[in-house]
């Protein structure tokens, strides 16, 4: 498809399709020296001989400007002759308003017209119809456009594939071993595309159940099984005749396309629709084979002298289409059909394909009233209309007497200005008293949940400082620090004191603000973990902190992890140390694409499957605060509790916390 696309885009721009207007349509003896597109008109300007103007593709002197017969133009300026100032140089251009280009050179004019046809390639081309074939989901036949070397598939349309041979393409055949395709590099069939079955040997055309090769005729059963040799090739008993110039139609969709030596007619069961001639680039007929191919709008004409492209079918630029923009108060809007409107002014430009040649007339009405005539691309403007039900008319012609033309219509309402009626008040006015008070209600239903929330949230973070000042825990610090100097050990009397006042300030100081650094958040919990470690004996603790993480950039919700890591002291590593064996507490802190993640393993007995954070206090607060944290920032905060099956620790639980990384900032 891409080549297929970028084959169409280039031609086109390197095509000169084009007719060409020399002495013999009349074109002046004198130098043309301007060129005016001027009241549908084009005049043409000479060194010497005045104006001339074209009609109907004849240059014949200007009746109008006679008066300048023998002068010099210079220029044309508001549709009349300049006779001083300066020679303009070739080429001279001008372009009418449907786009056709007149461009004079030395000795004539070119007309390039805007529904002419361009040449893709001037190698010889082709055309092949297989209605017989079908290929799934397609329910019609193939058809096949040689462009040279290229050769387009095409069902229902559709283009399906384009090939690039190794040379020209010369024939495609639908025979009993497939369909096949003949080129200069060999034989190819198609199977999903075409595969290449017999290289070496250029393959001119197929001929029944022979091909012929330069070595000459040879059967195809032979040449695809390869098992021939030169006594297998024979030469042709009689060359096809050269193709006469004589009429040749071919019928698509009921559309008869006919080849003669004026170009190509197109008509149908009632006559004739349009002829495509040399004007609109099709080369004179001569000798040969000719064809045509319909697919998405698209008319393919294959000749001997190339294959050439024309747009919208074939068709010239005649008055298929009629397009209205509608306008309101200066805005485009989309229709006046079915729409109530309470305008200041509204308006309509009515857009129209042009004929190749000719002027295009227009005119309007309201509501069956008097016509009123109005220019192609005039924007015409309706004062005021008065409030009302209005059916507008529009018709366009190529006769004044609009006898033939397209035609459009469409009704629309003018109502009075809203502030002119009294129901748009009355909305107004019981809508905004609505609006009122459920704005009213919907305020104080957030405030009540606003306080109801905040109110569950410090509940929660006073049980978690109730959690944290567990009164049985400062009494055995108490306790331990008596022992101490008991024992005569001040040394540790005052190294557990100390670590007891910096771990009280850190959990007052933490419950002070909604947000924690989480260095400090990692100090109180050392603090504590020194604290267990002189009351029940000595554990091991793993730190493990993502090295790219800074401590100090991210903050935790106070007083969340300290009861975590109390509890896996509590009921993990104290049953471990008991047994005489070997406790370890690991915590883990990393920052990925969920968020913050902390993780606190152990090596205890694990916990039981039909065990629930509401079994444990502590954590069913924590999992309270969590719930409530979501609520108030919107963010997710997180915990999970899993047995450590893939841990690095080959018992015990992790209870993770999973906090938004941004959290604090």
């Amino acid at each position: 498809m891409k080549g297929f696309f970028f084959s169409i885009s280039f031609l086109f721009a390197i095509s000169s399709n084009a007719q060409i207007l020399q002495r013999s349509q009349g074109f002046p003896a004198d130098p043309v020296t301007a060129l005016s597109w001027c009241e549908d008109t084009l005049y043409i300007g000479t060194q010497g001989s005045g104006v001339f103007v074209l009609v109907e593709q004849r240059i014949l002197p200007s009746r109008r400007f006679d008066k300048f017969s023998r002068s010099i133009i210079y220029d044309f300026e508001n549709c009349e002759p300049v006779t001083s100032g300066t020679l303009q140089a070739y080429p001279i251009i001008a372009a009418s308003p449907d786009g056709t280009t007149y461009t004079a050179e030395d000795g004539f004019l070119r007309i390039e017209f805007t529904d002419a046809g361009s040449r893709m390639d001037d190698r010889p081309s082709g055309i092949w119809h297989f209605p017989e074939l079908q290929m799934a989901p397609y329910e019609t036949g193939l058809t096949f456009i040689r462009n040279g070397s290229e050769l387009s598939a095409y069902a229902q349309n559709d283009q399906i594939d384009v090939f690039i041979a190794k040379g020209l393409i010369f024939d495609v055949a639908s025979t009993p071993f497939g369909l096949l395709l003949s080129t200069e590099a060999g034989l190819y069939r198609w199977e999903k595309g075409w595969q290449l079955r017999y290289e070496g040997l250029p393959i001119f055309a197929f001929d029944g159940p022979n091909v012929r090769t330069p070595l000459g005729v040879i059967a195809l059963e032979e040449l695809l099984d390869g098992n021939w040799a030169m006594d297998d090739f024979s030469t042709p008993s009689e060359r096809t005749p050269a193709p006469e110039p004589y009429f040749d139609v071919d019928t698509i969709d009921n559309t008869y396309y006919g080849f003669g030596p004026n170009g190509l007619e197109v008509f149908d069961s009632t006559g004739a629709l349009f002829s495509i001639t040399s004007a609109r680039g099709l080369p004179a007929m001569g000798p040969g084979s000719y064809d045509v191919a319909l697919t998405n709008e698209n008319l393919f004409v294959a000749t001997p002298k190339g294959l050439w492209v024309f747009l919208n079918e074939g068709k010239p630029n005649d008055l298929r289409d009629i397009g209205v923009l509608f306008w309101q108060n200066g805005l485009r809007i989309e229709s006046f059909e079915n729409l109530e409107v309470s305008p200041t002014t509204i308006g309509f430009t009515v857009l129209q394909r042009k004929v190749s040649a000719g002027k295009v007339y227009g005119r309007y009405r309201l509501n069956s009233g008097a016509w009123e005539s109005f220019s192609v691309s005039e924007r015409i403007i309706l004062e005021r209309p008065a409030p009302q039900n209005y059916t507008l008319e529009i018709q366009t012609s190529t006769r004044l007497d609009f006898a033939q033309g397209m035609n459009a219509e469409c009704a629309f309402t003018v109502r009075a200005p809203w502030y002119k009626r009294i129901w748009p008040w009355v909305a107004i006015v019981l809508g905004a008293a609505s609006i009122l008070v459920l704005r009213q209600r919907k305020t104080k239903i957030r405030l009540e949940e606003r306080l109801q929330l905040q109110e569950r949230l410090a509940d929660a973070e006073l049980a978690s400082k109730r959690l944290q000042m567990n009164p049985h825990f400062l009494f055995n610090a108490l306790d331990a620090i008596s022992n101490f100097i008991f024992k005569n050990q001040p040394k540790d009397a005052v190294k557990y004191m100390g670590k007891l006042a910096k771990m009280m300030r850190l959990t007052l100081d933490s419950s002070r603000s909604e947000a924690m650094v989480l260095a400090d958040e990692m100090e109180l919990i050392n603090q504590y973990l020194d604290l267990c470690k002189l009351r029940y004996g000595n554990f091991e603790v793993q730190w493990k902190v993502d090295e790219e993480l800074d401590t100090f950039d991210h903050y935790v919700p106070p007083m969340l992890l300290q009861p975590i890591v109390e509890n896996a002291v509590q009921h993990a590593l104290r049953p471990v140390m008991a047994m005489e064996q070997e406790a370890v507490l690991s915590i883990q802190i990393i920052l990925n694409e969920n968020g913050l993640c902390i993780s606190v393993e152990d090596n205890g007995p694990g916990i039981p499957t039909e065990v629930t954070s509401s079994d444990s206090h502590g954590l069913s607060i924590i999992e309270e605060r969590l719930d409530l944290l979501s609520k108030k920032y919107s963010q997710t905060f997180e915990k999970r509790i899993e047995p450590l099956a893939e841990s690095t620790l080959s018992t015990g639980t992790c209870v993770s916390l999973i906090l938004p990384a941004d959290f604090g900032h």
